[in-house]
């Protein structure tokens, strides 16, 4: 057991918790404390994880945790997450470029085909309106005026009883919307928020995407963990709210690297978790009527 994690485990029973109670109050799985009081380091998602899950520990049991991970820097795992995106930007810059050259190519090799048939076009349109023009003038009358007149009024008519009944027609065909599905936030204390949703479509889709950084999701429905996953930025997981659902709760290991959406509509962080790399998110679902 490493110096760190006997500080933390003092810290804990001078609280009085157990290892379940630290689990139920800061979502980190159990295994991962047994972990960080043993100074077992490896078990972890990765270096990233163990140092948050470290300064949460710490926070949750009265202690200062980014004063503690300065104090014990060389027993923790040091991250190196600024190298890894800056190589992740120039990759996708890389692709990008290479994409667009390839669309410029194929446009300068098919132009000159696209100019002549456009010349061909123009001809072929210039001929038929002149041939059309020249028969028009050739054609004469052949009903009087009052004949004209008569036929004009009945056409007149026509479409519009057509246009009376046609909208009539959409107007008791018309579906009432739909009401849009509305979030909002509930309550946050920082690293805990909860949310409530309205009118949520059902069975809806939760999607967890990382951006710009790696991050660990879990996601559960009805107090049953239903997946969890480390995603690397441009990864996301997908999960399906089966209807019914009335509750979901969504831990973020990295909060500034995950974007979360419910049926397409993002759900944004609280202004008061501005600042924790966690984040515990309580989704309260009510249905559409």
């Amino acid at each position: 057991m490493n110096e760190i994690g006997v500080k933390l485990q003092e810290a804990r029973k001078a609280k009085g918790y157990t290892l379940d109670d630290l689990q139920q109050m800061t979502k980190i799985q159990k295994r991962y404390l047994i972990a960080i009081e043993e100074g077992n380091f490896d078990v972890m998602p990765g270096k990233f994880y163990a140092r948050a899950f470290i300064k949460q520990y710490a926070d949750t049991v009265g202690l200062n945790g980014d004063q503690l991970l300065e104090e014990y820097t060389e027993d923790v795992p040091q991250t190196h997450d600024e190298e890894y995106v800056e190589k992740v930007s120039t990759s996708q810059t890389r692709s990008e470029n290479h994409v667009a050259n390839i669309w410029l190519e194929k446009i300068q090799a098919i132009l000159p085909t696209i100019i002549i048939v456009a010349i061909v076009l123009a001809i072929t349109g210039a001929i038929w309106f002149a041939a059309t023009k020249s028969g028009n003038k050739e054609k004469e009358p052949m009903i009087s005026k009052d004949s004209e007149s008569v036929s004009i009024t009945s056409s007149a008519e026509e479409p519009s009883s057509s246009k009376k009944e046609s909208s009539s027609e959409a107007e008791s065909s018309k579906e009432p919307e739909k009401p849009k599905q509305e979030v909002a936030i509930a309550s946050s204390t920082g690293s805990n928020t909860t949310y409530t949703v309205k009118n949520m479509t059902e069975p809806g889709s939760l999607v967890l995407t990382a951006q710009g950084g790696a991050s660990w999701v879990g996601v559960t429905i009805a107090g049953v963990q239903v997946d969890q996953k480390t995603m690397q930025s441009g990864e996301n997981l997908e999960v399906p709210i089966p209807a019914g659902t009335t509750a979901v709760t969504i831990v973020v290991g990295n909060a500034k690297a995950t974007k979360i959406t419910l049926n397409g509509t993002d759900i944004p962080y609280a202004p008061e978790a501005a600042n924790s790399v966690t984040q515990n998110i309580q989704l309260q679902l009510t249905p559409a009527s």
